[in-house]
């Protein structure tokens, strides 16, 4: 009866070692797609309101740190600001006209290691004249890329021309220049 008990004790661990092998074997490719993060539109939110409280704090080093080394950012006029040091000699530029800005997320998507958010934006500017403000809209379209840990802004377009009360986001700008 001893030996009986053992056999089928031994049976049992042999059971569960073969089941448990077999859950590992598995186990491999649902562990390699869980290396590939997604992010949920939760997170891609928190992303952009990080850009929007180092935009906020008027610290062009700031803002810029959130972008990769080798990120590209272009504006309505088509410049292309290419790599974090451009991209923060444009901040510096840009912040010095004390912007406030209202952006808001209306298409988010992620895939395997990046992620994009854009939506509409209203930039409104110090004007020519002491007590005035310029105002600018249009659509924006950031794209974050994880690298190292980390997810960094590697292209972000950001479309404002002026804007009046008679000439909302939603219909074509006039054809002045915009500042952006």
């Amino acid at each position: 009866m001893n030996g009986s008990l053992i056999f089928r004790r031994s049976l049992k661990s042999l059971a569960f070692v073969s089941i448990a092998g077999a859950m590992c074997i598995h186990a491999a490719p649902v562990q390699a797609d869980a290396a590939c993060a997604k992010l949920s539109d939760v997170e891609i939110v928190q992303l952009l309101n990080r850009w929007r409280v180092e935009f906020a704090s008027g610290d062009p080093a700031r803002l810029s740190a959130l972008y990769a080394e080798d990120a590209a950012l272009t504006t309505s006029k088509g410049n292309l600001q290419n790599g974090a040091e451009a991209i923060r000699s444009y901040y510096k530029d840009l912040l010095a006209k004390h912007p406030m800005i209202s952006i808001k997320p209306s298409s988010l998507t992620s895939d395997c290691g990046v992620a994009t958010v854009s939506g509409p934006v209203v930039y409104r500017l110090s004007g020519e004249r002491k007590g005035t403000r310029t105002l600018l809209g249009g659509i924006y379209s950031m794209e974050y890329a994880l690298r190292g840990g980390r997810w960094w802004i590697v292209r972000h377009f950001l479309a404002a021309d002026p804007r009046t009360a008679a000439n909302p986001i939603g219909r074509a700008a006039s054809n002045t220049s915009p500042p952006l």
